[in-house]
């Protein structure tokens, strides 16, 4: 925030842009900064809080986007760009969208981030190491540099938390697998036409994940031998429609669909039983996650299920990476996104898995016939 206020008084005719992953962290910081230089501020023309922007009587622009959507950011023409945790952003948002729109006028671009693994933000982190890329210059700060941070929680961390874990969170540094549950996952992310096209002959099953609040509907398909065929997501939605297109990819695969039942599932859950009959089943989540992710981890593990390549469907691999677990004061683990973030695509996933591995991978049981 100081930096864009910097860039914006001291430059004037700016146009300084902040990427967020989702849209509540672009509402906060906006806020944040609202409270700290408003429209109060002899410098300050406008203040939208419902748009995040804010002009400057320099004619500068502060603007603050998530990047969950690119389609309002084209046609952008930035002078400064500032991306928080670009490691949870696609890359190629910043190659087809931001870019180009820094291009003519940019001049400072700023990537700030947890690592994710080894993926494009390890690699520009990398190109800032390299003499051989000037204009790119990179910096490890850890968290134990920040004065403001009780050594003894570091300590503590240290000692509780996974080793690449801590590693990542704490010091930096770019694992492989980091924090994930699904450690490993992209040995099984191999599949490269993806919608696939329907077999004659073949079985399909799928699960359903039910949107609450500002989370997704997800819908995910797969084949007898683990291969993810389709899917569908969708948020801010009427019911209605939801239903309909959910409704359509089932009959079109003709697929045995187990349906999370919450607050809204055991409607949704009797229309497509109505529509669809017994091919639709239906299971609570609360008593059940763990095991089912836990399932899923071994599936994972083992080989057993395929997903599409990242540039297929960059929104799977985002969750996969980013889902975590955290120890309860009971001993026992609870798996969730870190919070802000999205698990609609792993649970819809952990929902089909159970199908295949309840139906699909049921061993034939042969009698012996009398003679």
């Amino acid at each position: 925030m100081v930096l864009l206020l910097k860039w914006a008084v001291e430059q004037p005719n700016s146009y300084c842009l902040l990427v967020s992953p989702i849209f509540a962290q672009s509402k906060k910081t906006f806020r944040d900064l609202a409270r700290a230089a408003g429209i109060n501020n002899p410098l300050v023309a406008s203040c939208n809080s419902a748009d995040l922007i804010m002009t400057f009587k320099n004619g500068s622009t502060i603007r603050m986007v998530s990047a969950e959507t690119d389609q309002n950011l084209r046609g952008l023409t930035l002078t400064h760009l500032v991306i928080d945790e670009a490691a949870y952003i696609k890359e190629s948002l910043w190659t087809e969208v931001l870019k180009p729109a820094f291009m003519i006028r940019g001049k400072k671009a700023l990537f700030v981030s947890t690592p994710r693994g080894k993926n494009w933000f390890a690699k520009i982190f990398d190109w800032g190491q390299d003499q051989t890329f000037p204009d790119w210059a990179s910096y490890r700060i850890t968290t134990a540099e920040n004065p403001y941070i009780n050594p003894e929680d570091i300590e503590q961390a240290q000692r509780t938390l996974p080793r690449n874990t801590f590693l990542a969170e704490y010091c930096g540094v770019f694992l492989d697998s980091a924090g994930s549950v699904f450690n490993g996952y992209g040995k099984v992310c191999t599949l490269e036409t993806f919608p696939a096209p329907k077999k004659e002959g073949e079985k399909y099953y799928a699960g359903l994940d039910l949107a609450l609040a500002n989370d997704y509907t997800v819908l995910t398909v797969f084949d007898s031998k683990g291969n993810m065929v389709d899917y569908h997501r969708e948020n801010k939605t009427s019911w209605e429609e939801i239903i309909d297109a959910v409704g359509e990819k089932i009959k079109h695969w003709n697929c045995e669909c187990l349906v999370e039942l919450n607050s809204i599932g055991s409607v949704v859950y009797e229309i497509l039983r109505k529509k669809h009959g017994s091919k639709i089943t239906s299971i609570h989540t609360g008593t059940n996650k763990n095991d089912l992710i836990e399932k899923l981890k071994h599936t994972i593990a083992e080989g057993k299920i395929h997903f599409p390549v990242e540039s297929m469907w960059p929104e799977l691999h985002i969750e996969l990476s980013i889902f975590t677990y955290k120890m309860l004061p009971s001993g026992k683990l609870s798996y969730s996104a870190p919070g802000g973030y999205h698990d609609d695509i792993v649970m819809s996933i952990a929902f089909a898995n159970k199908q295949l591995s309840d139906k699909a991978n049921k061993p034939l049981v042969a009698f012996p016939t009398m003679r």
